[in-house]
């Protein structure tokens, strides 16, 4: 993993972030820690595939599933705030 990717992923530590699986869900959830590989320890997550959102509570997120990791979408935020 690139030190640019560490480096965002660092700065999203205790935030709300939107990751896109391979399998093509949607996981929302606190970033609490996160490994060279992009395995993820997320809080408070939930899936947002579908309109019901399906708490997941704390999950690790294998980083050879994840397609996208970037902050959820507010008002004023452009769409290249990702990883």
């Amino acid at each position: 993993m690139s030190s640019e990717i560490i480096d965002t992923l660092d700065s999203y530590l205790n935030k709300v972030i939107v990751i896109k699986l391979r399998n093509k869900k949607t996981i929302q959830g606190n970033l609490q820690n996160f490994d060279r590989m992009m395995n993820l320890i997320l809080t408070n997550s939930k899936d947002i595939t579908e309109n019901d959102d399906k708490d997941l509570d704390k999950i690790l997120l294998r980083g050879d599933n994840i397609i996208m990791v970037s902050l959820p979408n507010t008002p004023n935020q452009k769409d290249d705030d990702s990883v």
